[in-house]
């Protein structure tokens, strides 16, 4: 029996590949919800509604989907690693949101085809689609869990 190890160097490991589906699973949910929104968003408020919906739609979808591509960069890292990681993916991405939620809030004049209420709706909407799928995704995955035979401690003969 020959072992082909350049074909299995290709392969991603197994916390790749379920980063990569979770990944995978969250876009799929945030593109129904997003396509959901964008049509009811045009149907209520027309052209406007459309592209506060489509801001709202990539403001999501780069908080979920860079924050997620971390997690599929860093699978194969320590434990320490990739907390450090994520909690840096994580200042990032908030800072960022924080520098357009501030833009917005002081520029709201210069945004007039801004609608708010499609703003949140939107957000709120595609952010559940998101994680719902994520999760359903996870429920999906296969991940094996062994208990190892249990065997007493030494030295442990019997005596009560």
């Amino acid at each position: 029996m020959t072992v082909d190890f350049a074909s299995r160097a290709a392969q991603p490991s197994a916390h790749v590949a379920r980063a990569r589906r979770l990944l995978r699973g969250g876009l799929a949910g945030a593109a129904a919800a997003a396509l959901l929104s964008l049509v009811v968003a045009g149907l209520v408020h027309g052209l406007d509604g459309v592209l506060s919906a489509g801001v709202a739609v990539a403001i999501v979808l780069f908080f979920y989907g860079v924050g997620q591509y971390v997690m599929v960069r860093s699978a194969d890292a320590g434990a320490w690693t990739l907390m450090a990681v994520s909690m840096v993916s994580y200042g990032f991405r908030a800072g960022v949101l924080g520098v357009v939620l501030w833009a917005f809030l002081t520029y709201a004049d210069r945004w007039p085809a801004m609608v708010p209420v499609v703003l949140f709706a939107t957000t709120v909407t595609v952010v559940v689609g998101w994680l719902a799928a994520e999760i359903w995704t996870f429920a999906h995955l296969r991940i094996g869990v062994f208990d190892a035979e249990y065997a007493p401690p030494s030295g442990a003969g019997g005596a009560a």
